[in-house]
């Protein structure tokens, strides 16, 4: 099953990069270096957070979902102010972050409720660009921020494990 998700999860990021060449975008999401010692330095800013928990402070004492950088990603990329709460409320369910295809990838659902409440923050590690997945089983389907970052399975949002 988590294999499953994880393939998901690698397709849907994929989906979702960016590509230079349309209007509003910057530079493609440079993949990171499969060397070891480059495993080991940050890639960039967010890379730090990588295998915390989105609610975990970690240096500098700021949470990924405390990050300034994260939290202006996810209001650039997500119009609906309650989409935005919801995915940037620490009271959540959740998984440690992980970094797929080039974004750092933070999952997480409504405590005791995450099959019909989930949703994905895929960022650049720089922070610069983003896009973020909320699925509500009332809709039957994941939408993604901003509109056309990735497909819309009907099952949930990626969560990286």
């Amino acid at each position: 099953m988590r294999r499953l998700i994880s393939l998901a999860a690698c397709a849907a990021l994929a989906a979702c990069q960016q590509q230079p060449d349309q209007p509003g975008n910057t530079a493609p999401v440079p993949t990171p270096s499969a060397s070891p010692s480059a495993a080991a330095t940050p890639v960039a800013a967010l890379a730090r957070y990588v295998g915390h928990y989105p609610t975990d402070a970690v240096e500098g004492g700021s949470s990924f979902l405390a990050d300034p950088a994260v939290r202006a990603a996810v209001a650039a990329a997500v119009p609906d102010e309650g989409v935005r709460a919801r995915v940037l409320d620490t009271d959540v369910t959740a998984t440690p972050i992980a970094e797929v295809e080039g974004r750092v990838l933070a999952y997480g659902c409504e405590p005791h409720n995450c099959g019909p409440h989930n949703w994905a923050i895929a960022l650049a590690p720089d922070g610069g660009t983003g896009a973020v997945c909320y699925y509500d089983e009332d809709r039957r389907v994941a939408r993604w921020y901003p509109e056309g970052a990735g497909p819309n399975p009907a099952s949930g949002c990626p969560s990286g494990e």
